[in-house]
């Protein structure tokens, strides 16, 4: 299987992009400076780039589920269990909580969606568990984008569900496609 890694000096590419990721995604995807993108934030970017080191430290095939658990719990950012799956409300009244468990809960969202479109973007598949886990980021980033009551009045919510919207597209695009 060939595996497709960006280069280091010239960063996103459609020419170093699995042939599947490039029919998918929208040339947004690309951006580095799209804080809306799945790679365009420094949670996402880094995502991308860990998650390109660990492919290359692998040998054979392995589950990149396991990438997203040891990223994740790297970063120790002590979130509750379950924090993914809470209801709307309750994901929404724990970001209320505490200005750092939004950060939080949204970074480890923003790597769950980059890890499941960084599969896609290396080896052009998304296995099962990185498509739960990029569906279940992708929610909790809709949800706390949504929510007015957190940032009343943040200037770039259209912009930001529009990312999610094009984000949403690949990943429903991509599922279920060998």
């Amino acid at each position: 299987m060939k595996l497709h890694f960006d280069d280091e000096d010239e960063g996103l590419s459609p020419d170093t992009s699995h042939p599947r990721f490039v029919e998918l995604a929208p040339e947004s995807f690309y951006d580095e400076g799209n804080d809306f993108g799945p790679f365009g934030s420094d949670d996402g970017n880094d995502t991308l780039r860990e998650m390109e080191s660990w492919y290359e430290a692998r040998v054979g095939r392995a589950d990149p589920s396991e990438f997203l658990t040891e990223l994740v719990e790297n970063w120790d950012f002590d979130l509750p269990a379950g924090v993914m799956d809470y209801a709307d409300e309750e994901l929404i009244a724990f970001a209320r909580d505490d200005d750092m468990n939004e950060v939080y809960v949204s970074s480890v969202a923003r790597a769950c969606v980059a890890a499941a479109l960084g599969q896609l973007k290396i080896e052009g598949v998304i296995s099962l568990s990185l498509q739960s886990e990029g569906r279940k980021g992708l929610r909790v980033l809709r949800t706390l984008t949504a929510d007015t009551s957190l940032h009343p009045d943040w200037p770039h919510r259209a912009e930001a569900l529009r990312g999610l919207d094009e984000i949403e597209t690949v990943l429903a695009a991509a599922i279920g496609r060998a």
